[in-house]
């Protein structure tokens, strides 16, 4: 195809192709920076199928910019047949299983673990991928994934088929995509389960040597449990991938993150399980280092740096100079590379055999009451939050209501987990040392809701909240979702009332509203009016509007994200904080709010940071407007 043009944009060479388009290196001079252009293969439309597939694929395209995550690759402009992308410098995950073969569990995890987050938000936003294999993640020079190809999978899928082929991997393609091209949520993990089984034992599950070979697999056969060819995974991964490859969809974990969440866990309990065991006194403990321990999931918690490795020996004091212990066992064969022992020698050692013998018995003669057993030594840990009351979860177990103090907590990793009714969960990890808490752990609980209270005159109105019945007056505490509600109260024989109510988290708001009686006759034989649609307001700059597919999404255009604190280094806080903020009109971030809370400490650092970015303002139809935008810091440590 000879190179041409693409709006504004100045084309370069091209670097990559696919079965419905090609793509190119090209410059924006408007914003001075390099994106990548995708384009359609104009080739294979046709006069019948062009005008509805590009219609389509500027749809799906807008629907996919839509979705801001940094392990999606964001999708900046969208023209008649070509999508203007945000350019990824790195290889394919394909390449580099190809080049390596298999990932180590722990680098297989923290690529999955940011992917699971980015497709659990893109499957909340209604859009499902479709196409999740190895080719559509890039790995950067960093390590970090992006997932690719939002949207323009389906497209591909839908016109390719329509011409009589045969589109996608069917490797990675779920049963009941293949059966009736369902796709849907459960879809996705099914591949997104098929690509973590590649990168942990660099095979796939259905392999054979045709298409029909490989679609019988997936519809018809249990793929090899993963230990089959990595034995060093831990033994329960097996369990886990046979429920994530079910062939039935509602048997799959909940989301991507569920799935990542019990991968991680398992490596969890593995790393607890063996560190109990080099504290149990007499135990080998084999000389290497533990696994990073992650958990990830809808708190992408990653809970501990690499473990030192730790080696412990029993030393065997010397019975004699010039004896070696190896002559205590036969003092008649010589030790390996060296000669034989002098006889006085031996006598020396088997003197010595049976005096340590007598010496034994005579202490089994007397029943002496032993050395005493080793104190056990156990962690501190103090919990508080703000508002108190909440629920604290100790690796998953109840513990009791903030502030809590914890005094018999195994020295280690754990993790930690605060809920309150109305507020944003909050979860993070640490790891503990032996001895008082030096500090509590410390939860500021961002809300959720907002509280209302109504109350009519006279009472027992019927209340509905958006056109759903939530009772009758009074009502004094419902909770009330951010943003702008329409309130109806309305009572037989009185004229009802509509309210609209805006609020935001944590506000308390109260409403009275005294309802007007109707005249008896006024009643009679007098039809209701229908009530007329209200027109919607003119679109204008600086409106509010929620994100949506006929919505540009922001862009983060300057900032710096939030640096691990060094409080939280020396308290060994692990977690991951998810924030919300509104993104004005002109770029500013504002009315920034914590959705997933980390503790206080993690939590300042991340919204601090967002407050100093700017963005490229969403726009709709063209305006310039404020939307919402979510953003997700995880901290791993170091």
């Amino acid at each position: 195809m000879a190179q041409r043009s693409f709006g504004r944009y100045v084309v370069g060479e091209e670097i990559g192709s696919g079965g419905m388009g090609r793509v190119f290196r090209a410059h924006d001079p408007h914003l001075r920076r390099a994106v990548a252009i995708k384009t359609v293969r104009s080739e294979l439309l046709d006069s019948e199928t062009a005008a509805e597939y590009l219609k389509r694929f500027r749809r799906e395209a807008q629907a996919a910019g839509g979705l801001s995550h940094p392990n999606i690759v964001g999708i900046f402009d969208v023209g008649d047949d070509y999508l203007v992308m945000e350019l990824v410098e790195g290889r394919t995950l394909q390449q580099l299983l190809r080049q390596v073969g298999k990932l180590e569990t722990a680098e297989a995890l923290r690529i999955l673990g940011p992917l699971a987050e980015a497709l659990d938000l893109a499957h909340a936003a209604g859009i499902v991928h479709r196409d999740i294999k190895p080719a559509n993640i890039m790995v950067q020079p960093d390590g970090g994934p992006k997932l690719m190809d939002f949207g323009v999978a389906h497209l591909e899928t839908t016109l390719m088929t329509a011409g009589g082929q045969f589109l996608g991997s069917p490797s990675y393609m779920a049963p009941e995509q293949i059966k009736d091209g369902a796709a849907t949520p459960r879809t996705d993990l099914f591949a997104f389960a098929v690509v973590a089984y590649e990168m942990l034992t660099g095979q796939r599950p259905f392999q054979g040597g045709s298409l029909t070979s490989i679609i019988y697999q997936v519809m018809n056969e249990e793929p090899p449990p993963p230990r089959q060819w990595n034995f060093e995974l831990p033994q329960n991964y097996d369990e886990i991938f046979r429920r994530a490859l079910s062939k039935l969809p509602e048997d799959r974990h909940d989301s991507a993150s569920a799935f990542t969440a019990a991968l991680d866990l398992k490596e969890l309990d593995s790393t607890l399980s063996a560190l109990a065991d080099a504290k149990r006194p007499g135990s080998a403990v084999p000389a290497r280092g533990f696994p990073r321990a992650a958990v990830s999931g809808a708190n992408a918690l990653a809970l501990a740096p690499a473990l030192e490795p730790e080696t412990h020996a029993t030393p065997v004091p010397a019975l004699h100079a010039g004896v070696r212990t190896a002559t205590l066992s036969d003092p008649t064969q010589p030790v390996p590379g060296h000669p034989p022992p002098p006889a006085r020698s031996v006598w020396i050692a088997a003197g010595l055999v049976v005096s340590v013998v007598g010496g034994v018995i005579a202490a089994l003669g007397r029943t002496p009451a032993g050395p005493p057993p080793a104190p056990q030594v156990r962690a501190e840990l103090r919990v508080e939050t703000e508002p108190a009351g909440a629920e604290v979860f100790l690796d998953g177990a109840r513990t009791g209501n903030s502030p809590i103090a914890l005094e018999d907590v195994t020295p280690g990793l754990h993790r930690i987990r605060v809920a309150r009714e109305g507020y944003a969960p909050a979860e993070l990890g640490v790891e503990l040392a032996a001895g008082p808490a030096s500090a509590p752990l410390r939860f500021v609980l961002s809300a959720m809701t907002a509280r209302l209270a109504i109350r009519s005159a006279p009472a027992g109105a019927q209340v509905k909240i958006d056109g759903r019945p939530i009772g009758e007056t009074p009502l004094e505490s419902l909770s009330l979702d951010p943003g702008s509600r329409e309130i109806r109260v309305e009572k037989p024989g009185f004229r009802s009332q509509v309210k609209r109510v805006e609020s935001k988290p944590g506000e308390s708001l109260s409403l009275q509203v005294t309802l007007e009686a109707v005249p008896a006759a006024a009643t009679v034989n007098q039809p209701k009016p229908s009530p007329s649609p209200s027109a919607p307001p003119a679109l204008v700059e600086g409106m509010f509007v929620e994100p949506g597919p006929d919505v540009i999404a922001p862009r983060k255009i300057a900032g710096d994200y939030a640096r691990y604190p060094d409080a939280a280094r020396r308290q060994r806080l692990f977690g991951s904080v998810a924030v919300e903020l509104v993104v004005t009109e002109a770029g500013v971030p504002v009315e920034v709010r914590v959705t997933e809370s980390a503790g206080q400490i993690l939590d300042t650092a991340v919204v601090e940071a967002v407050k100093r970015w700017r963005f490229e303002p969403a726009t709709k139809d063209g305006v310039r407007v404020r939307t919402r935008w979510t953003t997700r810091a995880t901290f791993q440590g170091s």
